[in-house]
């Protein structure tokens, strides 16, 4: 291990204990016996793992297409959310996200997911999901729409054709315009446009070519990641085939603030840490930043404050599983309230707007009353990274670059942990970090 990593395992062990209460274990177990906890409103997460094309830099739990495969996923799909709809009857479906994977490559059979989890939670928030251009029709999207889709976010990436390359897409710069052309005339409430920067040759002209075109077409959002390097995800291999290197520190710096500036001079406001959204009446489009959520499909995650727990990622085993008690639940790890604000403070950051004052489902807590945050949020104020407002404070532009950098050195390194464990073993006995 380099003395980087190092440097920042041990920074990372210091800040929790600091944060924590001291006999919080970050440590997933397989569970004795499943008890699903009682609440009364979540957001659900359904997880489509089939993709037509299997994209080097995606870290996310994804399979090739199997025709096979897809009929026998579908029906463990329909039993799990009728074992979950049994046990948490009256739930109150804040919104619904299908990720993946590519959720349209199931065709008709989405249809049947999307009408199936209606009956299931009659009183649900928007249908949100998530597609690239290269697996668009205009009758798969007018399909979308008769369906009840109401948030559409596409993967665009990039318009650049060596760089639609480097990514795996199979499409063409003009499909994208035609694909948004086909989403504009269907008049979604709310379309996210999905890009990349940070990539390996890439220049401000690019970036500000790829906004310019994506801006050409009527979007309500825009959220641009950089290129993030899971050790695990199959980009990492190409860089040492390629000898790809990546941009250093400064220049994602200064892509980072050269789109923020970009977007906020264009009509857009900020957020999150990486989304930007033109009209403040539409519905926000996040895929993460949901207080609580119960997944269905292979390697879904679900939180409910007070437990976490983590589907096997195997789909011939998640199949098997659901067939044979209902659920495929892998892994869990039980919340203290000290770990669920914690949580809910992270994602707060990642809006990078935070509350004084927070009122979850069985958590309330005040920022200015809890010393440990407080002086989390003082230090930002003194470094420039966060400024104070009437009810709440605010990330600035400086403060959002560098969550990013936190997110690559910190957070991202257990997800990294958990996922590369559970990709490689369905059933592990337990992961701790």
């Amino acid at each position: 291990m380099m003395l980087k990593d190092l440097a920042i395992r041990q920074m990372t062990i210091t800040a929790r204990r600091i944060l924590t209460d001291g006999a919080t274990r970050f440590l997933f177990t397989q569970p004795a016996a499943v008890v699903i906890p009682q609440v009364r409103k979540s957001s659900l997460y359904i997880h489509i793992p089939f993709c037509r094309h299997l994209c080097p830099y995606c870290p996310y739990n994804r399979i090739r297409y199997d025709d096979a495969l897809i009929k026998p996923f579908v029906d463990a799909l329909f039993k799990e959310i009728a074992y979950y709809r049994e046990r948490l009857p009256g739930l109150e479906v804040a919104s619904v996200y299908f990720g993946g994977g590519t959720p349209t490559v199931l065709d008709s059979y989405l249809g049947r997911i999307i009408d199936t989890v209606q009956q299931a939670f009659p009183d649900h928030g928007p249908l949100c999901i998530e597609t690239n251009p290269g697996d668009l029709t205009r009758e798969k999207v007018e399909h979308l729409k008769s369906w009840g889709v109401d948030a559409l976010s596409l993967g665009v990436q990039s318009y650049q054709p060596q760089f639609l390359e480097l990514l795996g897409r199979a499409y063409a710069p003009n499909t994208i315009d035609r694909v948004l052309e086909w989403v504009e005339a269907a008049n979604f409430p709310t379309v996210n446009v999905d890009m990349l920067f940070a990539l390996p040759g890439q220049t401000i002209e690019h970036l500000a070519g790829d906004l310019a075109r994506i801006l050409a077409h009527h979007v309500d959002q825009v959220t641009a990641y950089p290129l993030f390097t899971f050790p695990y995800s199959s980009i990492g291999a190409y860089q040492k085939i390629r000898q790809v290197s990546m941009p250093d520190l400064a220049t994602r710096k200064k892509m980072y603030y050269f789109l923020y500036d970009y977007l906020h001079q264009n009509g857009f406001r900020r957020v999150s840490v990486w989304s930007f959204q033109r009209n403040c009446e539409a519905p926000r489009y996040s895929s993460v930043t949901r207080e609580r959520y119960i997944g269905f499909g292979p390697g879904a995650g679900s939180y409910y404050e007070s437990l976490f727990t983590l589907n096997t990622f195997s789909v011939p085993e998640y199949i098997s599983a659901i067939q044979e008690r209902g659920q495929a639940i892998a892994l869990e790890m039980p919340f203290t309230r000290r770990l669920s604000i914690l949580y809910d403070f992270y994602w707060r950051i990642y809006d990078t707007r935070i509350p004084f004052d927070r009122k979850l489902q069985n958590t309330r807590y005040s920022i200015r009353g809890d010393g440990r945050l407080f002086f989390l949020i003082i230090l930002g104020c003194l470094l420039g990274l966060v400024t104070k407002k009437a009810d709440h404070f605010s990330l600035t532009r400086r403060g959002a670059f560098w969550v990013h950098w936190l997110q690559n050195h910190f957070s991202l390194r257990y997800i990294n942990t958990i996922w590369t464990v559970a990709k490689e073993t369905a059933w592990p006995r337990k992961i701790g970090f």
